[in-house]
């Protein structure tokens, strides 16, 4: 058990230090230290997590500044959100009824616009799946471009600061583990096989009550 858990640890240690290899290969490297920000305005534009999480990540490690990359990217969301509010405005018809795969989802965002407002124009940003309709339908419906533009900028707002900290907390992070994996590798291993411990008594328990219930009383 012992060496199976120092195995594991050993394996978790390349996988660190892979992840970090992985966040910092050098087709990010070269692609963030050559065109910075506009690799940041163009994940934004793209709806791109990951590439604001690595911006992040390159801001920690002194090859941007993290505000302006916060700065950046809400640039970059709030054209997108304009880009596709305006042209909800103007070809709203027919750019809703474009694919019909998109019917269902059209008819759920229509209601939830309708219920909750305000609410649902700042936060449909943070769901998956939605981001791109979700502007268009807006924009074919009658809420003013102003009102639009007030909720969509704060929202932005909120996002670039979150994911760019995100980014640049997670590299801190993964510095410190990595640092100091040796010391705490020990822990590690223990808190580990006691989840898996934790994780297999579960599973029995639970396949002893389903047995439990087969049997006839």
């Amino acid at each position: 058990m012992v060496e199976w858990l120092s195995s594991l640890m050993a394996g978790l240690g390349e996988g660190v230090h892979s992840l970090q290899h992985l966040v910092e290969a050098d087709f990010w490297l070269n692609l963030l230290h050559e065109y910075k920000y506009w690799i940041v305005i163009l994940g934004a534009l793209l709806e791109g997590e990951m590439v604001l999480l690595l911006a992040g990540g390159s801001a920690y490690h002194g090859y941007m500044n993290v505000h302006w990359v916060m700065f950046i990217a809400f640039l970059g969301a709030v054209l997108h959100d304009h880009l596709l509010f305006f042209a909800g405005r103007v070809f709203g018809k027919k750019l809703i009824n474009y694919s019909p795969s998109w019917h269902s989802r059209i008819s759920k965002i229509s209601d939830l616009i309708h219920k909750y407002d305000n609410l649902f124009i700042m936060s449909f940003r943070f769901v998956y799946g939605i981001r791109t309709l979700t502007p268009l339908i807006v924009g074919h419906s009658k809420v003013a471009w102003q009102r639009y533009s007030l909720l969509v900028s704060i929202s932005a707002a909120i996002w670039a600061i979150v994911i760019a900290y995100l980014g640049f907390t997670f590299a801190m992070a993964l510095d410190v583990i990595l640092q100091d994996f040796d010391r705490y590798k020990i822990y590690l291993a223990g808190g580990f096989g006691f989840l898996i411990l934790g994780v297999i008594g579960i599973l029995k328990y639970r396949a002893y009550l389903k047995e439990k219930k087969k049997k006839p009383h």
